[in-house]
Protein backbone atom coordinates (compact mmCIF):
# COMPACT_ATOMS: atom_id res chain seq x y z
CA UNK A 1 0.00 0.00 0.00
CA UNK A 2 1.40 3.26 -1.25
CA UNK A 3 0.32 5.53 2.05
CA UNK A 4 2.52 3.08 4.14
CA UNK A 5 5.49 3.48 2.20
CA UNK A 6 5.01 7.06 2.37
CA UNK A 7 5.22 6.47 6.27
CA UNK A 8 8.27 4.22 6.05
CA UNK A 9 10.29 7.40 3.52
CA UNK A 10 9.70 9.73 6.25
CA UNK A 11 10.10 8.21 9.04
CA UNK A 12 13.53 6.94 7.77
CA UNK A 13 14.67 10.08 6.59
CA UNK A 14 13.41 11.89 9.71
CA UNK A 15 15.58 9.21 11.24
CA UNK A 16 18.78 10.07 9.23
CA UNK A 17 18.10 13.27 9.94
CA UNK A 18 17.43 14.14 13.76
CA UNK A 19 19.27 10.96 15.14
CA UNK A 20 22.49 10.55 12.47
CA UNK A 21 22.90 13.90 11.89
CA UNK A 22 22.50 13.59 8.18
CA UNK A 23 21.76 17.01 6.39
CA UNK A 24 18.68 16.94 3.40
CA UNK A 25 20.70 18.35 0.05
CA UNK A 26 16.92 19.76 -0.79
CA UNK A 27 13.24 19.83 0.16
CA UNK A 28 10.99 17.99 -3.10
CA UNK A 29 8.10 19.59 -3.90
CA UNK A 30 7.14 16.51 -4.77
CA UNK A 31 8.09 13.98 -2.21
CA UNK A 32 8.40 10.59 -4.13
CA UNK A 33 12.14 10.62 -3.32
CA UNK A 34 14.33 12.61 -0.49
CA UNK A 35 18.57 12.96 -1.07
CA UNK A 36 20.34 13.42 1.95
CA UNK A 37 24.11 13.43 3.27
CA UNK A 38 26.52 13.25 5.92
CA UNK A 39 30.45 13.20 5.79
CA UNK A 40 32.55 12.25 9.09
CA UNK A 41 36.12 10.83 9.26
CA UNK A 42 37.05 11.20 5.73
CA UNK A 43 33.79 9.20 4.83
CA UNK A 44 30.94 10.27 2.60
CA UNK A 45 27.52 8.89 2.54
CA UNK A 46 25.14 9.93 0.34
CA UNK A 47 21.43 8.51 0.82
CA UNK A 48 18.52 8.49 -1.82
CA UNK A 49 14.71 7.86 -0.61
CA UNK A 50 12.60 6.79 -2.84
CA UNK A 51 9.27 5.84 -3.69
CA UNK A 52 9.25 5.30 -7.55
CA UNK A 53 8.85 2.43 -9.00
CA UNK A 54 11.15 1.10 -11.78
CA UNK A 55 9.61 -2.37 -13.82
CA UNK A 56 13.13 -2.92 -15.59
CA UNK A 57 16.77 -3.10 -14.47
CA UNK A 58 17.71 -1.03 -17.04
CA UNK A 59 15.51 1.62 -15.88
CA UNK A 60 16.93 1.22 -12.14
CA UNK A 61 20.32 2.02 -13.49
CA UNK A 62 19.80 4.91 -15.86
CA UNK A 63 18.27 6.44 -12.80
CA UNK A 64 20.77 5.47 -10.34
CA UNK A 65 23.55 6.57 -12.55
CA UNK A 66 21.90 10.01 -13.32
CA UNK A 67 21.33 11.00 -9.43
CA UNK A 68 25.02 10.12 -8.97
CA UNK A 69 26.04 12.27 -11.23
CA UNK A 70 23.92 14.77 -10.57
CA UNK A 71 24.98 14.82 -6.90
CA UNK A 72 28.05 14.77 -7.28
CA UNK A 73 27.78 17.77 -9.09
CA UNK A 74 25.78 19.86 -7.19
CA UNK A 75 27.61 19.20 -3.64
CA UNK A 76 30.61 20.04 -2.33
CA UNK A 77 32.55 17.23 -1.39
CA UNK A 78 34.93 17.96 1.73
CA UNK A 79 38.93 17.62 1.22
CA UNK A 80 40.63 14.54 1.38
CA UNK A 81 37.52 12.24 1.67
CA UNK A 82 38.37 8.19 1.66
CA UNK A 83 35.49 7.27 0.77
CA UNK A 84 32.50 8.23 -1.35
CA UNK A 85 29.12 5.91 -1.18
CA UNK A 86 25.54 6.34 -2.47
CA UNK A 87 22.68 4.41 -1.39
CA UNK A 88 19.57 4.53 -2.98
CA UNK A 89 16.59 3.32 -0.88
CA UNK A 90 13.92 2.36 -3.03
CA UNK A 91 10.26 1.62 -0.91
CA UNK A 92 8.28 -0.26 -3.94
CA UNK A 93 5.50 -2.70 -3.51
CA UNK A 94 7.58 -4.56 -5.77
CA UNK A 95 11.15 -5.34 -7.90
CA UNK A 96 12.35 -4.94 -11.37
CA UNK A 97 10.47 -7.96 -13.56
CA UNK A 98 13.99 -8.83 -14.38
CA UNK A 99 17.53 -9.95 -12.02
CA UNK A 100 18.62 -6.18 -10.41
CA UNK A 101 21.02 -7.92 -8.09
CA UNK A 102 24.21 -6.76 -10.18
CA UNK A 103 23.28 -2.98 -8.94
CA UNK A 104 22.93 -4.12 -5.08
CA UNK A 105 26.48 -3.53 -4.69
CA UNK A 106 29.14 -1.52 -7.80
CA UNK A 107 31.10 0.54 -8.14
CA UNK A 108 30.61 4.07 -8.06
CA UNK A 109 28.96 5.71 -11.43
CA UNK A 110 31.35 9.01 -10.81
CA UNK A 111 34.75 9.46 -10.63
CA UNK A 112 34.62 10.83 -7.07
CA UNK A 113 32.20 8.29 -5.90
CA UNK A 114 33.99 4.58 -4.84
CA UNK A 115 30.54 2.75 -4.05
CA UNK A 116 27.02 2.27 -5.39
CA UNK A 117 24.80 0.65 -3.34
CA UNK A 118 21.02 -0.23 -4.22
CA UNK A 119 17.99 -1.84 -1.31
CA UNK A 120 14.65 -2.42 -2.82
CA UNK A 121 12.35 -3.04 0.10
CA UNK A 122 9.67 -4.78 -1.60
CA UNK A 123 8.60 -7.37 -0.24
CA UNK A 124 12.61 -8.23 1.29
CA UNK A 125 12.61 -6.15 4.93
CA UNK A 126 15.92 -6.89 5.29
CA UNK A 127 17.30 -4.28 2.92
CA UNK A 128 17.01 -1.71 5.67
CA UNK A 129 19.15 -3.86 8.02
CA UNK A 130 21.73 -4.07 5.22
CA UNK A 131 21.54 -0.36 4.61
CA UNK A 132 21.84 0.50 8.24
CA UNK A 133 24.63 -1.71 8.60
CA UNK A 134 26.90 -0.74 5.67
CA UNK A 135 26.27 2.98 6.17
CA UNK A 136 27.50 2.71 9.84
CA UNK A 137 24.77 4.24 11.78
CA UNK A 138 24.75 4.26 15.38
CA UNK A 139 21.07 2.30 15.72
CA UNK A 140 18.55 0.88 13.50
CA UNK A 141 15.05 3.05 12.29
CA UNK A 142 11.86 2.61 14.16
CA UNK A 143 10.10 1.61 10.96
CA UNK A 144 6.69 0.50 12.78
CA UNK A 145 3.72 1.23 10.96
CA UNK A 146 0.57 2.09 12.26
CA UNK A 147 -2.68 -0.74 11.35
CA UNK A 148 -5.17 2.20 11.27
CA UNK A 149 -5.29 3.57 7.75
CA UNK A 150 -6.28 6.76 8.94
CA UNK A 151 -3.77 6.63 11.92
CA UNK A 152 -0.49 6.46 9.32
CA UNK A 153 -2.21 9.33 7.01
CA UNK A 154 -2.23 11.46 10.27
CA UNK A 155 1.49 10.40 11.12
CA UNK A 156 2.72 10.75 7.88
CA UNK A 157 1.72 14.39 7.42
CA UNK A 158 3.06 14.93 10.70
CA UNK A 159 6.45 13.36 9.68
CA UNK A 160 6.71 15.69 6.51
CA UNK A 161 6.09 18.19 8.40
CA UNK A 162 8.56 17.84 11.22
CA UNK A 163 11.02 16.98 7.67
CA UNK A 164 10.09 20.65 6.74
CA UNK A 165 11.06 22.13 10.13
CA UNK A 166 14.19 20.40 10.88
CA UNK A 167 15.34 21.46 7.29
CA UNK A 168 14.30 24.84 7.94
CA UNK A 169 15.88 25.40 11.29
CA UNK A 170 19.29 23.65 10.03
CA UNK A 171 19.08 26.53 7.25
CA UNK A 172 18.83 29.13 9.70
CA UNK A 173 21.46 28.05 12.38
CA UNK A 174 23.99 28.08 9.23
CA UNK A 175 22.19 31.57 8.74
CA UNK A 176 23.08 32.38 11.82
CA UNK A 177 26.86 31.74 11.78
CA UNK A 178 27.21 34.16 9.40
CA UNK A 179 25.40 37.11 10.83
CA UNK A 180 26.98 37.11 14.05
CA UNK A 181 27.94 40.84 13.72
CA UNK A 182 27.40 43.37 11.36
CA UNK A 183 30.81 44.26 9.75
CA UNK A 184 31.30 47.64 11.56
CA UNK A 185 35.33 47.68 12.10
CA UNK A 186 36.29 46.23 9.05
CA UNK A 187 34.64 49.07 7.43
CA UNK A 188 36.27 51.43 10.04
CA UNK A 189 39.51 49.49 9.45
CA UNK A 190 39.55 50.61 5.74
CA UNK A 191 38.43 54.46 6.39
CA UNK A 192 41.52 54.33 8.56
CA UNK A 193 44.18 52.83 6.37
CA UNK A 194 42.82 54.65 3.36
CA UNK A 195 43.40 57.92 5.29
CA UNK A 196 46.67 56.99 6.40
CA UNK A 197 47.51 56.31 3.14
CA UNK A 198 46.78 59.87 2.10
CA UNK A 199 48.58 61.05 5.08
CA UNK A 200 51.64 59.90 3.92
CA UNK A 201 51.21 60.72 0.22
CA UNK A 202 51.18 64.12 1.77
CA UNK A 203 54.43 63.81 3.85
CA UNK A 204 56.75 63.17 0.68
CA UNK A 205 54.69 59.92 -0.91
CA UNK A 206 54.13 56.67 -0.07
CA UNK A 207 56.77 54.76 -1.38
CA UNK A 208 59.21 57.27 -0.21
CA UNK A 209 61.51 54.64 2.52
CA UNK A 210 62.00 57.36 5.16
CA UNK A 211 58.55 58.69 4.73
CA UNK A 212 57.61 55.21 6.00
CA UNK A 213 60.07 54.71 8.51
CA UNK A 214 59.18 58.01 9.84
CA UNK A 215 55.50 56.69 10.30
CA UNK A 216 56.40 53.61 11.55
CA UNK A 217 57.30 51.01 8.82
CA UNK A 218 58.77 47.77 10.08
CA UNK A 219 62.19 48.84 9.98
CA UNK A 220 64.46 46.33 11.66
CA UNK A 221 67.07 48.17 12.87
CA UNK A 222 64.53 50.91 14.66
CA UNK A 223 62.64 47.72 16.25
CA UNK A 224 66.48 45.82 17.63
CA UNK A 225 67.41 49.20 19.31
CA UNK A 226 63.47 48.85 21.21
CA UNK A 227 60.50 50.40 18.51
CA UNK A 228 58.57 47.10 18.96
CA UNK A 229 55.23 49.61 18.10
CA UNK A 230 55.63 49.72 14.90
CA UNK A 231 54.37 45.69 14.66
CA UNK A 232 51.11 47.68 15.04
CA UNK A 233 51.45 50.62 13.35
CA UNK A 234 53.14 49.06 9.76
CA UNK A 235 49.95 47.47 9.52
CA UNK A 236 48.21 50.40 8.51
CA UNK A 237 50.51 51.77 6.46
CA UNK A 238 50.81 50.53 2.21
CA UNK A 239 53.27 51.20 -0.20
CA UNK A 240 51.84 52.86 -3.37
CA UNK A 241 47.80 52.67 -4.73
CA UNK A 242 47.90 49.44 -6.01
CA UNK A 243 49.68 48.07 -2.65
CA UNK A 244 46.70 50.03 -0.89
CA UNK A 245 43.91 48.80 -3.36
CA UNK A 246 44.45 45.03 -3.19
CA UNK A 247 44.30 45.09 0.28
CA UNK A 248 41.60 46.46 1.38
CA UNK A 249 39.15 44.82 -1.82
CA UNK A 250 40.21 41.81 0.37
CA UNK A 251 39.67 43.28 3.51
CA UNK A 252 35.80 44.46 2.09
CA UNK A 253 35.72 40.65 1.07
CA UNK A 254 36.94 38.56 3.65
CA UNK A 255 37.08 40.98 6.72
CA UNK A 256 33.69 41.69 6.53
CA UNK A 257 32.81 37.26 6.49
CA UNK A 258 34.56 37.10 9.11
CA UNK A 259 33.50 39.92 11.67
CA UNK A 260 30.14 38.17 10.32
CA UNK A 261 31.31 35.08 11.52
CA UNK A 262 32.95 35.83 14.78
CA UNK A 263 31.74 38.85 15.82
CA UNK A 264 32.86 42.31 16.58
CA UNK A 265 35.12 41.92 19.51
CA UNK A 266 36.57 38.86 18.27
CA UNK A 267 37.27 39.84 14.62
CA UNK A 268 38.93 42.89 16.43
CA UNK A 269 41.04 40.44 18.77
CA UNK A 270 41.91 38.41 15.86
CA UNK A 271 43.17 40.68 13.53
CA UNK A 272 45.66 42.55 15.84
CA UNK A 273 46.86 39.00 17.13
CA UNK A 274 47.24 38.04 13.39
CA UNK A 275 48.90 41.45 12.41
CA UNK A 276 51.17 41.80 15.04
CA UNK A 277 52.67 37.84 14.66
CA UNK A 278 52.92 38.31 11.28
CA UNK A 279 54.75 41.59 11.46
CA UNK A 280 57.04 39.13 14.57
CA UNK A 281 57.40 36.89 11.41
CA UNK A 282 58.82 39.17 9.37
CA UNK A 283 60.72 40.61 11.50
CA UNK A 284 62.32 37.44 12.07
CA UNK A 285 63.02 36.63 8.12
CA UNK A 286 62.95 39.63 5.88
CA UNK A 287 65.12 42.50 6.53
CA UNK A 288 63.48 44.75 3.89
CA UNK A 289 61.60 47.94 5.27
CA UNK A 290 57.91 46.64 5.12
CA UNK A 291 54.35 47.99 5.52
CA UNK A 292 50.66 46.57 4.91
CA UNK A 293 47.66 44.78 5.97
CA UNK A 294 48.69 41.75 4.11
CA UNK A 295 49.75 39.69 7.38
CA UNK A 296 46.56 40.69 8.62
CA UNK A 297 44.70 39.64 5.40
CA UNK A 298 46.51 36.30 5.78
CA UNK A 299 45.20 36.17 9.80
CA UNK A 300 41.79 36.43 8.49
CA UNK A 301 42.57 33.22 6.05
CA UNK A 302 43.56 31.21 9.05
CA UNK A 303 40.49 32.19 10.89
CA UNK A 304 38.09 31.22 8.03
CA UNK A 305 40.33 28.12 8.07
CA UNK A 306 39.60 27.23 11.55
CA UNK A 307 35.73 27.62 11.20
CA UNK A 308 36.69 24.86 8.58
CA UNK A 309 37.55 22.91 10.95
CA UNK A 310 34.82 23.32 13.39
CA UNK A 311 31.84 23.57 10.77
CA UNK A 312 33.51 21.60 7.77
CA UNK A 313 30.06 20.99 6.28
CA UNK A 314 28.94 24.69 6.03
CA UNK A 315 32.51 25.92 5.25
CA UNK A 316 32.86 22.84 2.13
CA UNK A 317 29.23 23.93 1.17
CA UNK A 318 29.69 27.90 1.03
CA UNK A 319 33.09 28.66 0.80
CA UNK A 320 35.68 26.13 1.55
CA UNK A 321 37.26 25.24 -1.54
CA UNK A 322 37.73 29.40 -2.69
CA UNK A 323 39.45 29.48 0.15
CA UNK A 324 41.88 27.20 0.17
CA UNK A 325 42.63 27.91 -3.51
CA UNK A 326 43.57 31.37 -2.61
CA UNK A 327 45.53 30.55 0.42
CA UNK A 328 47.50 28.40 -1.74
CA UNK A 329 48.04 30.70 -4.73
CA UNK A 330 49.30 33.53 -2.44
CA UNK A 331 51.74 30.98 -0.92
CA UNK A 332 52.43 29.82 -4.03
CA UNK A 333 53.07 33.79 -5.83
CA UNK A 334 55.04 34.94 -2.57
CA UNK A 335 57.65 32.33 -2.81
CA UNK A 336 58.15 32.51 -6.66
CA UNK A 337 58.02 36.70 -6.46
CA UNK A 338 60.87 38.62 -4.52
CA UNK A 339 58.78 41.35 -3.30
CA UNK A 340 56.34 40.23 -1.36
CA UNK A 341 57.12 39.39 2.38
CA UNK A 342 55.68 35.82 1.85
CA UNK A 343 57.15 35.51 6.42
CA UNK A 344 54.56 37.78 6.80
CA UNK A 345 52.01 36.27 4.94
CA UNK A 346 52.58 32.58 6.47
CA UNK A 347 52.81 34.25 9.54
CA UNK A 348 49.71 35.93 9.63
CA UNK A 349 47.62 32.64 8.65
CA UNK A 350 49.23 30.75 11.31
CA UNK A 351 48.87 33.28 13.99
CA UNK A 352 45.07 34.03 12.60
CA UNK A 353 44.23 29.75 13.01
CA UNK A 354 45.56 30.11 16.87
CA UNK A 355 44.24 33.40 17.40
CA UNK A 356 40.91 31.87 16.24
CA UNK A 357 41.21 28.99 19.21
CA UNK A 358 42.03 31.46 21.35
CA UNK A 359 38.30 33.64 20.77
CA UNK A 360 36.70 30.66 19.75
CA UNK A 361 32.54 31.20 18.35
CA UNK A 362 29.69 33.13 20.63
CA UNK A 363 27.97 30.83 22.23
CA UNK A 364 30.77 28.42 22.39
CA UNK A 365 32.98 28.19 24.65
CA UNK A 366 35.71 25.61 25.85
CA UNK A 367 38.00 26.72 28.12
CA UNK A 368 40.81 24.23 27.82
CA UNK A 369 41.09 24.23 23.86
CA UNK A 370 41.34 28.36 24.64
CA UNK A 371 43.88 28.11 27.63
CA UNK A 372 46.12 25.82 25.26
CA UNK A 373 45.61 28.19 22.19
CA UNK A 374 46.71 31.23 23.84
CA UNK A 375 49.57 29.36 25.43
CA UNK A 376 50.54 28.15 21.45
CA UNK A 377 49.95 32.03 20.77
CA UNK A 378 52.52 32.88 23.20
CA UNK A 379 55.58 30.22 22.45
CA UNK A 380 54.64 30.92 19.09
CA UNK A 381 55.25 34.80 19.13
CA UNK A 382 58.20 34.55 21.56
CA UNK A 383 59.54 32.01 19.52
CA UNK A 384 59.72 34.42 16.27
CA UNK A 385 61.36 36.98 18.27
CA UNK A 386 63.77 34.84 19.98
CA UNK A 387 64.75 33.50 15.97
CA UNK A 388 64.74 36.86 14.82
CA UNK A 389 67.04 38.28 17.33
CA UNK A 390 69.83 35.69 16.69
CA UNK A 391 68.99 34.85 13.14
CA UNK A 392 72.45 37.36 12.13
CA UNK A 393 72.22 36.99 8.50
CA UNK A 394 68.73 38.85 8.72
CA UNK A 395 69.53 41.54 10.86
CA UNK A 396 72.87 42.33 9.50
CA UNK A 397 71.76 42.17 5.85
CA UNK A 398 74.02 44.22 4.08
CA UNK A 399 71.00 46.08 2.42
CA UNK A 400 69.39 47.12 5.64
CA UNK A 401 72.75 48.01 7.49
CA UNK A 402 73.51 49.91 4.52
CA UNK A 403 70.92 52.36 5.23
CA UNK A 404 71.72 52.93 8.25
CA UNK A 405 74.96 53.38 7.80
CA UNK A 406 73.70 56.22 5.60
CA UNK A 407 71.99 57.20 8.94
CA UNK A 408 74.97 57.85 11.07
CA UNK A 409 76.85 59.42 8.18
CA UNK A 410 74.54 62.25 8.92
CA UNK A 411 74.58 62.32 12.37
CA UNK A 412 79.14 61.96 12.41
CA UNK A 413 78.72 58.45 14.03
CA UNK A 414 81.52 57.14 12.41
CA UNK A 415 82.60 54.82 15.01
CA UNK A 416 79.46 53.16 15.09
CA UNK A 417 79.92 53.00 11.07
CA UNK A 418 83.13 51.42 11.59
CA UNK A 419 81.44 49.08 14.30
CA UNK A 420 78.16 47.86 11.78
CA UNK A 421 80.45 47.31 9.07
CA UNK A 422 82.52 45.07 10.65
CA UNK A 423 79.75 43.05 12.18
CA UNK A 424 77.76 43.25 8.81
CA UNK A 425 80.71 42.13 6.21
CA UNK A 426 81.06 38.25 7.22
CA UNK A 427 76.93 38.35 5.69
CA UNK A 428 77.75 40.27 2.72
CA UNK A 429 77.62 39.06 -0.62
CA UNK A 430 76.22 41.93 -3.43
CA UNK A 431 77.25 44.69 -1.37
CA UNK A 432 80.70 43.91 0.43
CA UNK A 433 82.43 46.81 -2.08
CA UNK A 434 80.02 49.58 -0.63
CA UNK A 435 80.52 48.54 3.09
CA UNK A 436 84.19 48.83 2.38
CA UNK A 437 83.47 51.98 1.13
CA UNK A 438 81.79 53.44 4.37
CA UNK A 439 83.91 51.78 6.84
CA UNK A 440 86.89 53.94 5.00
CA UNK A 441 84.97 57.41 4.79
CA UNK A 442 84.72 56.60 8.42
CA UNK A 443 88.59 55.93 9.07
CA UNK A 444 89.13 59.49 6.89
CA UNK A 445 87.00 61.31 8.90
CA UNK A 446 88.58 59.89 12.16
CA UNK A 447 92.15 60.70 9.93
CA UNK A 448 92.92 56.81 10.03
CA UNK A 449 94.15 57.37 6.24
CA UNK A 450 96.06 54.08 6.59
CA UNK A 451 93.09 52.43 7.45
CA UNK A 452 91.14 53.99 4.59
CA UNK A 453 93.41 53.35 2.17
CA UNK A 454 93.57 49.50 2.72
CA UNK A 455 89.92 49.18 2.57
CA UNK A 456 89.45 51.63 -0.37
CA UNK A 457 91.84 48.83 -2.20
CA UNK A 458 89.94 46.01 -1.29
CA UNK A 459 86.68 47.95 -2.33
CA UNK A 460 87.83 48.70 -5.99
CA UNK A 461 89.02 44.95 -6.24
CA UNK A 462 85.96 43.75 -5.77
CA UNK A 463 84.46 46.79 -7.65
CA UNK A 464 86.55 47.69 -10.30
CA UNK A 465 84.08 50.06 -11.98
CA UNK A 466 83.65 52.06 -8.50
CA UNK A 467 84.06 55.33 -9.39
CA UNK A 468 83.43 57.05 -6.07
CA UNK A 469 86.07 54.28 -4.36
CA UNK A 470 88.89 55.48 -6.67
CA UNK A 471 88.09 58.93 -6.31
CA UNK A 472 88.45 58.63 -2.70
CA UNK A 473 91.52 56.33 -3.50
CA UNK A 474 93.46 58.56 -5.22
CA UNK A 475 92.66 61.68 -2.63
CA UNK A 476 93.99 59.00 0.30
CA UNK A 477 96.98 58.45 -1.81
CA UNK A 478 98.08 62.03 -2.64
CA UNK A 479 97.21 62.31 1.29
CA UNK A 480 99.98 59.90 2.04
CA UNK A 481 102.22 61.18 -0.76
CA UNK A 482 102.28 58.21 -2.82
CA UNK A 483 101.76 60.17 -6.10
CA UNK A 484 102.23 57.59 -8.25
CA UNK A 485 99.79 55.45 -6.99
CA UNK A 486 97.64 58.79 -6.60
CA UNK A 487 98.19 59.20 -10.42
CA UNK A 488 97.44 55.66 -11.23
CA UNK A 489 94.06 55.88 -9.48
CA UNK A 490 92.83 59.24 -11.39
CA UNK A 491 93.92 57.91 -14.65
CA UNK A 492 91.72 54.91 -13.73
CA UNK A 493 88.68 57.44 -13.14
CA UNK A 494 88.80 58.78 -16.59
CA UNK A 495 89.21 56.00 -17.71
CA UNK A 496 86.25 55.00 -16.08
CA UNK A 497 84.39 58.43 -17.30
CA UNK A 498 86.69 60.77 -18.93
CA UNK A 499 84.09 63.31 -19.58
CA UNK A 500 83.68 64.33 -15.57
CA UNK A 501 85.67 67.63 -15.29
CA UNK A 502 86.25 67.09 -11.21
CA UNK A 503 88.17 63.88 -11.99
CA UNK A 504 90.31 66.17 -14.87
CA UNK A 505 90.94 68.59 -12.04
CA UNK A 506 92.03 65.80 -9.77
CA UNK A 507 94.05 64.32 -11.90
CA UNK A 508 95.68 67.56 -13.00
CA UNK A 509 96.11 68.74 -9.07
CA UNK A 510 98.00 65.35 -8.32
CA UNK A 511 99.87 65.72 -11.33
CA UNK A 512 101.26 69.70 -10.06
CA UNK A 513 101.81 67.91 -6.72
CA UNK A 514 103.89 65.02 -8.23
CA UNK A 515 106.18 66.93 -10.05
Amino acid sequence: MFIKKQFLQNKLVLHLMEKEQFELLSLPNIQEEYLLWKSNNRKTDIVRVSLKQYDWKRDLSVSVKNIEKQVIQKIKIPLFQKHIAFHHIFLTEYEPVDNWEALASSKGHTNKSDKSFVYINGENAEEIDRFVERSNLSGSPDLEVPNNILEIEYHTQLLKQRIKHVHKEAEKEILAIFNRGKPRLSYMLIALNVIIFFLLEYAGGSMNPEVLIDYGAKYNIAMMEGEWWRLITSMFLHIGFLHLALNMLALYFIGTLVERIYGNIRFFIIYFLAGTAGGMASFALNPSIAAGASGTLFGLFGALLFFGVKYPRVFFKTMGLNVIFIVFLNIVLGFSVQQIDNGAHIGGLIAGFIASGIVMFPKNQAYIHQGIAIIAYLFYVLGLLAFGLSNDEVQFNETLQLQRIQELLDDQEYQAIKVIVNESMPYADDFSAELLFYRSIANIRQESFDLAQEDLEKAVSQKPDFEEAWYNLALVYQQNENYVKALSAADKLLELNSNNEEYKKLYDEIQKRAS
